[in-house]
C-alpha cells in the first residue's frame, strides 16, 4: 500500500515468522529512483511480492538497499533483493559485524528454513556502510540517517525529512514494545536515548520494522519511555522485596508467560538491571551461568 505520497508499503504475511507482525520492508520513491528500507526474509514469497510490487509502481530503480538492523527478519532477504534490483546494500558497520558474529554461532534448531536464511543472510556484502548523520538523496528527496543505538548496538533509523516520516525498524513498533537485548549487543540506557532523540525530530508517521504504521508518533514514543521507567521502578521495588535473580523476577512480572517466551523476558529483565546498575541504583555479578543481583548497601 501507498503510506505517504513517496512511501510505499512492501508488507508480505510470512507464515514462518512466529511473532504477531511480519517484518516490513519500505520503498521510498521518487523521480523513478527508490530505496527500500530493510529486506525482509529471503523466502521465494516474500522477494517475489516485494518485486511485483515495484513493478506495478513504475519499477523505479533501486539505488539502495538500507538494512536497519542486522537480524535476519530484516536483513535475510538483503542479497537476493540486490540480485534482483542492483541496489547497493547499506548497513551500519556495527551492524555488519553482529550479522557475521551471529552467523559463526551455532543455530536454534530452526530446521531447514532457518539454514536457508542464515546461508542468504551470509551472502550479504555491504557496499555502503551508514553513520549518525549520513544523507541519502533519493530522487529529489532526503534520507537522513540517525543512529538510535538500543535494540543493538548499530541499529539506525531513517528520517525523511520532506515528509517527516520516521522509519524506525525496531525501535518503535506499530504494537506493544520491543525487545532489549542485555549488553553487549543491546542497551537500556542508550535506547531510552535514542526513544528521546526520534521524539525530537517531530515526525508526523512513523513506519516501524513490524506491525501497523504509527501516526501519533510523539505519543507512542512518550508511551515507550514511560513504560521503560515504570519497568525500572518494578524491578527496584522487587529488589527492594528481596528478589536476587532475574528470574525471580520474570516469575512475579509475567506470572503467566508463555514458556517460550521465557529467554527473552529474562534478557529484558537484565537490560534493566545493566542499567540500573551502571546508574548505581543497583549490583549485578555473574554467578556461574546466571546472575545475582541487589541493592547497594547504602541504599
Amino acid at each position: 500500500m501507498q503510506a505517504t505520497e513517496s512511501v510505499h508499503v512492501l508488507r508480505v504475511n510470512v507464515k514462518q515468522y512466529t511473532g504477531a507482525y511480519s517484518p516490513n520492508v519500505f520503498a521510498v520513491v521518487d523521480s523513478g529512483e527508490a530505496a527500500l528500507i530493510d529486506a525482509g526474509f529471503p523466502n521465494d514469497g516474500s522477494v517475489d511480492s516485494r518485486l511485483d510490487y515495484l513493478k506495478a509502481i513504475g519499477g523505479p530503480r533501486v539505488e539502495l538497499i538500507i538494512i536497519t538492523h542486522h537480524h535476519f527478519d530484516h536483513a535475510g532477504g538483503a542479497n537476493r533483493l540486490h540480485e534482483a534490483t542492483g541496489g547497493r546494500i547499506a548497513m551500519h558497520p556495527e551492524e555488519e559485524r553482529l550479522l557475521r558474529e551471529t552467523l559463526a554461532r551455532p543455530p536454534r534448531d530452526g530446521g531447514p528454513q532457518e539454514e536457508y536464511v542464515r546461508r542468504e543472510a551470509a551472502k550479504i556484502a555491504v557496499d555502503q556502510p551508514l553513520a549518525d548523520g549520513d544523507v541519502i538523496r533519493v530522487g529529489h528527496l532526503t534520507l537522513r540517517v540517525v543512529h538510535t543505538p538500543g535494540h543493538s548496538t548499530g541499529h539506525v533509523c531513517i528520517f525523511l525529512e520532506e515528509e517527516r516520516v520516521l522509519f524506525s525498524g525496531d525501535n518503535v513498533l506499530g504494537l506493544g514494545t520491543t525487545a532489549i537485548p542485555p549488553p553487549p549487543e543491546g542497551d537500556m540506557a542508550r535506547y531510552v536515548e535514542s526513544l528521546k532523540r526520534m521524539k525530537a525530530l517531530d515526525a508526523v508517521l512513523i513506519c516501524p520494522g513490524h506491525g501497523p504504521l504509527v501516526h501519533q508518533p510523539e505519543r507512542k514514543i512518550q508511551e515507550l519511555i514511560d513504560h521503560r521507567h515504570e519497568r525500572e521502578e518494578q524491578v527496584l521495588a522487587l529488589l527492594r522485596e528481596g528478589k536476587r535473580t532475574p528470574a525471580e523476577m520474570v516469575r512475579a512480572i509475567y506470572p503467566e508467560l508463555d514458556p517460550r517466551l521465557q529467554r527473552m523476558a529474562i534478557g529484558q529483565v537484565l537490560s534493566h538491571l545493566y542499567k540500573l546498575r551502571d546508574d548505581g541504583r543497583a549490583t549485578l555479578r555473574r554467578d556461574g551461568d546466571g546472575f545475582v543481583c541487589g541493592l547497594p548497601e547504602s541504599t
